[in-house]
């Protein structure tokens, strides 16, 4: 039960007094009132805008550092369809009630919280973060509108399927996909009152095909059906599209292993070249890799470049790809990949693969290994000339054709239509062409058997649809800022030093800042010419001038001091002692869908010299 108008103010005033007396404004005031007038006091409050910053402080002390905004319960898309008879609108819905037997890693379970995310027809939704406990109770209800699969052919021949995936967050605000589920949801339509599931969440990487949890589920059609589909028809349909599955798959499987004979017998040594047809998902299915590819169009990407910054800002778990290391690899999907907001080199580079197949580039997955000689995975494009370009997913980073790339081998490439084996005599990137379509240098494998396999994925739900950040980069960094000047005063005063800020000297760190992600997105060099007579400009004759950015991917602020004061040009910086020395920092928060950011962090200082 909700509490009470009186049982919330008494909370937020305790709140309130705990965080004023936490942060020593208090003492503070008490202070000032036993030295000047109550009126004085007050005038100073106001014109220091302390109220505003208890609040603002407030809105974000449950966060955990992550200064993230105060998410809504559900987001836009997951809200409840009011009167659904009345709007001559059809939908599935899908009833959560309790999870059970969550019992993985229970004893970190402190502080954390569980959040599923639902994908159907190509829609994705949210429930609201739940304590993470053994029996987690995800009370929440989405809708999915089916006029439109209705229009394309009907509920009954629809392969759409729903998928649920949970994720965890913990005390600290990493993220972590717990698991997954998938169902046919065409299983309600034949029964009217809806179908009641207990669902089996299978957990991903080293727990694959091992339960983390159970789900009750229960789905049904809203308005029901005038015209009930019969048990008999249903499931004829299903064994129908199964069976139909079932051989694709085998006939696939033939020809492949009938492929891969071939392309041995070409030459021996191929033997050893990463070619990788085959993977597993986060699911525990194997999928032919052409399958994890597929291209995205999104309003929120403006350009090629501007998806591979997306992309290179997304935390990645592991920097080295494990391509034939194991025989317990898996490469997540590009749902579960966006979810977790976090993933392994190999899904940074199927997201941006489908995001330049998006904009009509030939662009292709690479499998092979680096210079330092560890296996990689990594994107290619190709010009019209067959001149390729390299893109570092993880990194953002582009090598053009006579660039020194750190790759070393190359042994396959594929997208979403096509898969090409290096048949030629040397595998090494500097000795490679890259001509695709002829068969002496690539063997291909056919495209209409890629084909017979896309036709029994489920195409709704490769259509990802990228999320808006719901992050105000401008009142978080404001924000930002004025923790980190409170770290810096604690650090200085540790060391005996005083701390005096230069406003305007923060203020021309923006344009510094802004030519910096201008040049990690668009690989080139802006602005440097105006920020460094603008310093020229602002810092006094006989004055020297230091200034040190950094970038992170994340808005933790005691994260990104620990990192920057790991630098020893910044601790100097931050630690720095002279005459009429001045201290300035400047935040910028740059967002990009999915809530991911790129923010820009930069110190500076400036002081007289004395020979």
């Amino acid at each position: 039960m909700s509490a009470g108008p009186e049982e919330r103010v008494r909370a937020l005033k305790q709140l309130i007094e705990h965080h004023l007396n936490s942060t020593g404004v208090t003492d503070r005031i008490d202070r000032a009132l036993r030295e000047r007038d109550k009126d004085k006091v007050i005038q100073d409050i106001t014109r220091e805008d302390v109220v505003d910053r208890v609040i603002t402080e407030l809105k974000n002390s449950s966060l955990n550092e992550s200064l993230l905004p105060e998410q809504p319960e559900a987001i836009p898309h997951n809200l409840l369809p009011p009167e659904l008879e009345t709007r001559g609108k059809r939908f599935l819905q899908v009833s959560l009630t309790q999870g059970r037997a969550f019992i993985d890693d229970l004893e970190n379970n402190e502080g954390a919280n569980f959040q599923l995310h639902a994908l159907c027809f190509g829609k994705r939704m949210r429930s609201k973060p739940v304590p993470a406990t053994c029996d987690p109770n995800f009370d929440e209800t989405f809708y999915f509108c089916l006029d439109q699969i209705q229009k394309q052919g009907g509920l009954l021949t629809c392969q759409s399927r729903l998928l649920l995936t949970v994720v965890r967050t913990s005390h600290a605000g990493h993220k972590q996909l717990l698991g997954s589920c998938e169902v046919d949801w065409r299983r309600c339509l034949d029964r009217p009152e809806g179908t009641q599931l207990n669902l089996e969440v299978t957990g991903t990487k080293s727990d694959c095909g091992v339960s983390v949890g159970l789900l009750s589920v229960r789905i049904k059609i809203l308005p029901a059906l005038q015209k009930r589909i019969s048990s008999e028809v249903l499931k004829s349909q299903l064994t129908m599209e199964h069976d139909r599955k079932l051989e694709r798959e085998r006939l696939f499987l033939m020809y492949t292993k009938q492929w891969w004979k071939e392309y041995l017998a070409l030459r021996p040594a191929h033997s050893d070249r990463l070619v990788k047809i085959f993977t597993e998902d986060e699911l525990g299915i194997t999928q032919m890799v052409c399958m994890m590819v597929t291209p995205l169009q999104s309003p929120l990407i403006e350009s090629a470049r501007h998806a591979a910054r997306f992309v290179s800002q997304i935390p990645c778990t592991s920097t080295q790809g494990c391509v034939g290391n194991s025989t317990s690899e898996q490469w997540t999907s590009l749902h579960g990949f966006l979810v977790a907001n976090c993933g392994d080199v190999e899904t940074h580079c199927l997201l941006l693969c489908s995001l330049l197949l998006g904009f009509s580039l030939n662009s292709y997955v690479c499998v092979g290994s680096r210079v330092k000689g560890n296996t990689h995975v990594w994107v290619m494009t190709l010009s019209e000339t067959g001149l390729p370009t390299f893109w570092d997913a993880v990194t953002g980073q582009r090598y053009v054709n006579g660039d020194t790339t750190p790759y070393k081998t190359i042994d396959c490439v594929f997208n979403d239509k096509s898969f090409y084996a290096n048949a030629q005599p040397s595998n090494s990137i500097s000795k490679t062409k890259f001509d695709l379509q002829d068969p002496v240098l690539w063997k291909g494998v056919s495209e209409d058997a890629i084909q017979s396999m896309r036709a029994s994925k489920d195409s709704l739900n490769m259509k990802i649809v990228l999320d808006t950040n719901l992050i105000d980069p401008h009142h978080t960094a404001a924000n930002l800022e004025h923790q980190l000047k409170k770290l810096i005063r604690d650090e200085r005063e540790q060391h005996d030093l005083g701390t005096h800020w230069n406003e305007n000297l923060s203020h021309l760190l923006l344009p510094a800042i802004s030519a910096y992600e201008i040049e990690r997105a668009a690989g080139v060099t802006v602005g440097n010419e105006e920020f460094e007579q603008a310093v020229r400009h602002a810092v006094p004759t006989g004055f020297t001038f230091k200034g040190y950015p950094a970038q992170f991917n994340h808005l933790n602020i005691r994260q990104i001091f620990r990192e920057c004061m790991r630098s020893e040009v910044c601790s100097d910086l931050i630690t720095s002692h002279g005459d009429e020395l001045e201290l300035a920092v400047k935040i910028r928060i740059y967002p990009y869908p999915e809530n991911v950011v790129a923010c820009w962090v930069m110190f500076a200082c400036q002081y007289r010299c004395i020979l």
